[in-house]
């Protein structure tokens, strides 16, 4: 690039840096006014030399230069960190400024796709600590993703971080928002990545967790642009891995607009085994304290079977919150209004789902005491004149965490069968 464009690496990175440092200063460790004031002049002197010089000569022959952009963009490194609790101004023990942090986004977002690269390639070239060269590459590929994914894919590609953990959520990103733009494009650079090599997996099963989440985005993506072409996609996996790919999309929000061919796409191609618990797991999203409509209209809308419902009652479960606000401990009427619902949707599992609730809110006593819990278990199996309620709570962790009382209340369960199965459970 050359030296007469607009916005230069170098032309943004010691303003920001003079921020950092006069913030550093009046922190814990304060100077006076006027060794700030000293500094500032020096800055600015420097920040002028630096915009007459071309990038390529500024530092080439200063080591000093060279070792100061070290120290200026290690500082700056400290604000855009994998772990935000390690924010702040590491060199000077300076405390977390957001600030810094917003106006350097802002110059990274005004930057145009060629800069950002030219910033990049500063940065490569300095022999920067490996944890502040990857929290400076995230920060500006995050914002090349945006301006253009496909590039931002390919410039991962050539600094070799396809498959480093540090970067997988961004490369989710980036193939999602290309698939969106051009989806044969994104498709064709993901599958010439795995023809190369790419996303290998150790694991003895030869699942890789990198192509499946990326497997997941791009087929998430075509949902919404084209259900035949997310079919296409996922038939070409084996059949053991369509599974997990699925999976792993249904761990977030499926689109209202997409929900029904999420579902189609699921029964069709994902073992029988795994479809129910596949498709249930958007319950999960949709349930509120004391309100099941929302899951409700969700399995209308994509005419789930008896068996999706009862999944979708158990994934339920797993978030129930108390319907009184500010309290953590479920109620019998908390309980009540699960049975009616599933009564409504999976009657045949109402027994069932009822005493893993009660095991999932006693164990710990997260979010119901044992003792009530039990109490609550042996009323609704007497109300019903049925051994489930009882006998799935007994079966559960929380009773195996108070053996003593389980095994009195296992006394009466009726059936020997079980009654064996369930004190030899809790031994």
């Amino acid at each position: 690039m050359t030296s007469d464009f607009q916005m230069k690496p170098t032309s943004f990175i010691l303003p920001v840096v003079a921020l950092i440092l006069v913030g550093s200063w009046v922190g814990p460790q304060r100077r006076s006014m006027a060794a700030v004031e000293t500094e500032c002049v020096r800055l600015r002197t420097h920040i002028a030399a630096v915009r007459s010089a071309s990038p390529a000569t500024s530092t080439a022959h200063d080591p000093l230069a060279t070792r100061r952009k070290v120290i200026e963009w290690t500082n700056l490194a400290a604000y855009f960190p994998s772990n935000p609790m390690m924010s702040g101004g590491a060199l000077f023990g300076a405390l977390p400024d957001v600030r810094v942090a917003m106006r350097f986004r802002q110059r990274i977002e005004a930057m145009s796709a060629g800069e950002i690269i030219a910033t990049l390639d500063e940065i490569a070239a300095l022999n920067l600590p490996a944890d502040a060269r990857a929290n400076l590459e995230r920060t500006l590929l995050d914002s090349l993703v945006r301006k253009d994914p496909g590039l931002a894919l390919g410039q991962m590609e050539d600094r070799a971080v396809l498959e480093s953990s540090l970067y997988s959520q961004l490369i989710s990103d980036a193939l999602q928002a290309w698939a969106k733009k051009d989806a044969g494009a994104a498709g064709a650079w993901f599958d010439q990545q795995i023809a190369a090599g790419k996303f290998k997996s150790t694991r003895l099963d030869g699942v890789s967790g990198f192509r499946r989440m990326f497997e997941s985005s791009l087929i998430g993506t075509l949902l919404s642009s084209s259900p035949e072409a997310a079919a296409r996609r996922l038939a070409a996996l084996p059949d053991d891995q369509r599974g997990d790919v699925m999976s792993m999309y249904s761990l977030t929000i499926v689109p209202q607009e997409n929900q029904v061919a999420h579902a189609e796409l699921i029964r069709a191609q994902v073992p029988v085994k795994d479809q129910a618990e596949t498709i249930a797991a958007q319950a999960s999203f949709l349930f509120k304290p004391g309100d099941y409509s929302a899951v409700t209209a969700y399995l209308e809308r994509i005419g789930a079977t008896p068996a999706e419902r009862a999944a979708s009652a158990l994934k339920a479960i797993q978030d129930m919150r108390p319907k009184i606000p500010d309290t953590n401990q479920l109620t019998r009427e908390d309980i009540d209004d699960l049975r009616e619902w599933v009564g409504s949707q999976a009657p045949d599992s109402t027994d069932l789902v009822t005493g893993k609730a009660l095991g999932e809110a006693a164990q710990g006593n997260r979010k119901m005491n044992f003792s009530t819990a039990a109490e609550l278990a042996v009323d609704y199996s007497a109300a019903s004149g049925d051994d489930e309620v009882l006998a799935t709570f007994l079966a559960s962790w929380a009773a195996k965490s108070n053996k003593a009382a389980a095994r009195i209340l296992a006394g009466k369960i009726s059936d020997e069968t079980r009654r064996a199965e369930i004190l030899n459970f809790l031994k």
